[in-house]
């Protein structure tokens, strides 16, 4: 059949359409980049440098001349995204229930272990690691062979990775523990076991200091007074009089804090009711009986809350900056005679913000309406 003029050119015309589609015309993604092409050839006969381009057009130099050359080589087949897969893929690797069972049963006994030693205790046990492990294909082959009667036990053995993917498989689906999850757990449960106190409790968040003795705070502080020597300071201070009493020590123990306790009840001006302390072992055992013995109620601190115990903690900061920065002797007699003329200064003289400049003496003689009791000769004067 002979065509004409206008047949050929339709038939040309639609031949060359579908050349275009087989090649990609019709793609979003071709022409897109097909106008991008097109957009930096003519921003490049402008001089417009790369970094512009690529804010203005949003591809790099390297993508420009990438794309350029595959439309080149290609055609507008070349502009198509390339498939991402790679080109080879490791074979699927199918695990038997036995060598799941025999991993998960080793790691269960070794929670710690990680894929090297449960993989080095299967070779050892010949667990052979061979015939454990099958590719798809090789499920299917010795399924055949089974049908037909042969023997096909023998397969690869497995690598140390290979029981690494296994242990992620049974953690992921919850038959084994991590490791970090055990190690925590096991720390957790390794924590050390709270101090029985028979007699201690917490302070009521109702219980409030009224009177003078509701209410003494003690603490202690570990001060140095020079190059190797050290001293454990007592500090006791009534909250409502803020009546102060102070021991030095080379030590902080149970036995000493229990004498301290009865310095202080012997010295005080007015019955001392309740005492609180934080969890420090000097305030344990002996110091302990020692408040039960003498009806006085004790008060522990919940742990890591010295705000709680802030006003002994602010006495011993007055100690620090007023008595520990003179020259003092280091010998422990001749310093706890100092320190006891600087608490019969504070106590006496020493005037004092909370209670309207009056020292603790002077306020308590006020609410009794007294005079101070006279003191001894204080070196602070």
């Amino acid at each position: 059949m002979q065509l004409t003029t206008v047949g050929q050119e339709l038939w040309k015309g639609a031949r060359k359409a579908e050349q275009l589609r087989e090649a990609g015309a019709d793609n979003p993604t071709v022409q897109e980049r097909l106008r991008k092409l097109k957009l930096v050839k003519a921003l490049r006969k402008r001089k417009v440098g790369w970094s512009e381009i690529k804010e203005l057009v949003g591809i790099s130099r390297a993508t420009y001349y990438r794309w350029q050359r595959r439309l080149k080589e290609e055609g507008l087949k070349g502009l198509a995204p390339k498939p991402r897969r790679p080109r080879r893929l490791r074979a699927k690797v199918y695990w038997t229930p036995d060598l799941l069972i025999a991993i998960e049963a080793l790691r269960k006994q070794n929670p710690t272990w990680g894929r090297w030693p449960i993989w080095l205790t299967l070779r050892k046990q010949n667990h052979q690691v061979q015939g454990q492990t099958q590719t798809q294909a090789q499920t299917q082959a010795q399924a055949q062979a089974q049908a037909q009667g042969q023997d096909q036990s023998q397969g690869c053995p497995i690598s140390e990775r290979t029981v690494g993917r296994i242990l992620a498989y049974l953690e992921a689906h919850g038959r084994i523990e991590s490791v970090a999850a055990f190690l925590a757990r096991a720390r957790r449960g390794k924590v050390k076991r709270k101090t029985q106190r028979p007699y201690a409790q917490r302070k009521p968040q109702t219980y409030t200091a009224r009177r003078p003795g509701d209410l003494v705070q003690i603490d202690t502080l570990t001060v140095t007074l020079g190059p190797g020597e050290m001293v454990r300071h007592f500090s006791a201070v009534d909250l409502h009089s803020r009546f102060s009493l102070a021991e030095v020590h080379t030590r902080a123990t149970a036995h000493l804090a229990a004498g301290f306790l009865s310095e202080l009840l012997a010295k005080a001006p007015f019955p001392i009711r309740a005492i609180q302390v934080d969890g420090g072992s000097e305030f344990m055992a002996e110091f302990e009986e020692a408040c039960q013995q003498y009806n006085v109620k004790l008060f522990v601190l919940p742990p890591k809350s010295p705000k709680l115990n802030g006003y002994v903690e602010r006495m011993q900061r007055t100690f620090k900056d007023e008595f520990y920065t003179q020259p003092l002797p280091s010998r422990i007699p001749e310093l706890q005679q100092e320190l006891n003329a600087y608490l019969d200064y504070y106590n006496r003289r020493r005037p004092h913000r909370a209670l309207d400049g009056l020292a603790p003496l002077e306020f308590l003689a006020m609410m009794q309406g007294e005079s101070v009791p006279e003191g001894g000769e204080s070196q602070m004067s």
